[in-house]
């Protein structure tokens, strides 16, 4: 994209200079790639005016072939950069179908004329001494202000572990280590460390460190390789500044193989002191302390964790055995025990819906239960039990507080930010969700859950635009993700865009997963739209599923809602309340359910959800 002239464009509380490219929030400059900026740009020197996606396209991205999806990215992007400082105003419309336009006031201030340039004075000559002391003085200046301003090794306060090589002949070892470092530096609270979903797209794939900076960014790059001898293992890392290439540090560590969770806090320690990190007396001895752990125990526990991680019902019951498989051989480790727990409470959950919750989530709670009992300094535990307070014990305070806990043992835990988002949406402020969705999403960019878990926290907000963004950007990572096109569906449902609604739900219908959810979607499009029969033909679909298979009796309250059957709506979402479905906990800011809120037996189930059940 190419400028004809510097022009300043100031809109809300922000400003950006169309040479120098750099976007500013007030005296803050907001960091974007170049693409967004040529994204930005674009809009604003068409403000107001409607942009068609291929006519962006073509001027974002002349020289290239793009996909929508790229656009609804930067977009996404932008959206997340204004409403953080905007609140509800708006400032990109979508145009549905069609492109976008740029609604909010934009202030255009052009480059400075030549009449506003100050006139040139010709001095009176001076004498030969007087230049030689000038051309001293300012030798000496700059000679000082090289030294003060000369390069300095750029402040690094986050970084990427890349997948490490593998030189043994069991390739989990290699995947185990470079998780358990990355949860080792998460645990230091002034670093930002990439998580190893995000991390792990990376193998394979030959990227220059700068482009990787770019892409997470990051300042910097840990590589490193990791080989078995016998009963011990060894690592070696390199540290690099991401931007320049420039090697920092780099060193190699050797120990028993039952000492691997020392091994990982050595080397987490060791980048912390190269980078300068200061760490807090509790980070220090958490990093620390470790116990002796049965080495093949640590291994099945990581591999339960690579299935775990697929999100999809087969890799769950994989994770599960494994976990089991880790607990057998080391009954005193408690990181399997909130593996298991995980594995359940999203079994058990809406969207998966691969066990009813009255039997899932006790033994969600019982694992999570005992993985704190045995270690009360795991991230992970509390954050198992504080997903099992919140979505089945609906127990708020609760939650909050393990999730609290979750978050000061490990800062760099994005699974903990993910669910705390959800005790706020249970709570019905979707903005805080937003915050802690976005915390999440720094830690893991490339996480499918964490994407669409924030078109989730938008879609409560009501920014249904914000969340068909965010969605689309979800699916240009994995068009095959099926909760993403449900999910999608009902932003457009919202939106009363019931032929892409009903298209996205089908979508759904037709990949691995989320297939009930998708047919609630399709009858609540259908009945919205007046087309009550193939509502109610869902409907009949749903009962012969429901002879197979566990089906959320909440799916049949949507679609009753959808038809106008209040009384059918009613009923079916209290046989939800008695399934102890984690659907229930959100209904207070449910779009689904806003024709009901003013009828008082709704309000008498609201209150019902918010005592709980213990």
């Amino acid at each position: 994209m190419t400028d004809t002239g510097k022009r300043i464009y100031e809109f809300g509380p922000f400003h950006i200079d169309s040479v120098e490219r750099l976007l500013y929030r007030r005296e803050e400059m907001i960091p974007l790639t170049p693409k967004v900026i040529d994204t930005l740009l674009v809009l604003l020197g068409n403000a107001g005016r409607v942009l068609e996606k291929d006519e962006l396209i073509r001027a974002i991205w002349p020289d290239s072939f793009v996909e929508e999806g790229g656009l609804a990215r930067n977009i996404s992007l932008l959206r997340k950069v204004f409403e953080e400082s905007a609140g509800e105003e708006p400032f990109i419309e979508t145009i549905p179908r069609r492109g976008y336009r740029f609604i909010a006031p934009v202030k255009t201030v052009s480059a400075a004329e030549p009449a506003d340039i100050p006139a040139v004075v010709t001095p009176k000559r001076r004498p030969r001494w007087e230049w030689i002391v000038a051309a001293l003085l300012l030798a000496g200046i700059l000679g000082f202000g090289y030294y003060r301003l000369r390069p300095q090794p750029a402040r690094i306060g986050s970084l990427v572990v890349l997948p490490l090589t593998n030189l043994s002949d069991d390739p989990a070892l290699a995947q185990g280590m470079h998780e358990a470092l990355i949860n080792a530096l998460a645990k230091i609270g002034s670093l930002r460390v990439i998580s190893q979903t995000s991390a792990m797209t990376y193998q394979g794939i030959k990227k220059p460190l700068p482009v990787i900076a770019n892409e997470l960014n990051v300042d910097a790059v840990v590589e490193g390789s990791v080989q078995k001898d016998g009963g011990r293992v060894r690592i070696r890392v390199q540290l690099f500044e991401a931007k320049t290439e420039k090697p920092l540090w780099a060193d190699s560590y050797d120990k028993d193989l039952r000492d691997v969770l020392s091994l990982e806090s050595d080397v987490a320690t060791a980048i912390a002191g190269e980078i300068q990190v200061k760490l807090t007396p509790r980070e220090k001895q958490r990093l620390a302390s470790s116990r002796p752990v049965n080495p093949e125990a640590w291994l099945d526990y990581y591999r339960g964790r690579f299935y775990w991680n697929k999100r999809t019902s087969e890799g769950f019951q994989k994770g599960m055995e494994s976990f089991q498989t880790a607990i057998a051989k080391d009954p005193a480790y408690a990181a399997p025990y909130a593996g298991i727990a995980d594995a359940y409470a999203v079994l058990g959950g809406n969207g998966t819906d691969a066990m009813p919750p009255l039997e899932a989530m006790p033994k969600a709670k019982e694992a999570a239960l005992k993985a704190v009992e045995l270690d009360d300094t795991l991230a992970d535990g509390h954050a198992s039990l504080g997903y099992v307070r919140l979505a089945f014990d609906w127990d708020l305070n609760a939650a909050q507080h393990e999730f609290q806990r979750s978050i000061e043992l490990n800062p760099g835990y994005a699974t903990a930010h993910h669910w705390y988002a959800h005790y706020w949406l249970a709570m019905a402020k979707p903005e805080q969700a937003l915050a802690e969705m976005r915390r999440a999403q720094l830690q893991d960019p490339f996480s499918l859950v964490i994407n669409m878990g924030l078109g989730w926290c938008l879609y409560h907000a009501r920014r249904y635009d914000a969340a068909i963004d965010q969605y689309r950007s979800t699916l240009a990572m994995d068009p095959g993700f099926a909760l993403a096109h449900a999910t999608l569906g009902m932003a457009y449902e919202k939106k009363q865009m019931f032929p892409e609604a009903i298209e996205e739900f089908r979508k759904a219908s037709a990949l691995a997963g989320s297939t009930t959810l998708a047919m609630a979607g399709l009858g609540s499009s259908y009945g919205l739209s007046g087309r009550r029969r193939e509502a109610e033909q869902v409907l009949n679909q749903l009962d012969k599923t429901g002879q197979k298979q566990y089906v959320p009796a909440i799916y049949r309250a949507v679609i009753y809602a959808a038809i106008g059957e209040t009384d059918l709506s009613l009923k079916w979402a209290r046989k939800g309340y008695d399934e102890r479905s984690d659907g229930m906990i959100y209904l207070r800011t449910e779009p689904w359910a806003d024709g009901l809120r003013s009828d008082p037996r709704f309000q008498d189930l609201l209150r019902l959800v918010e005592q709980g059940r213990h």
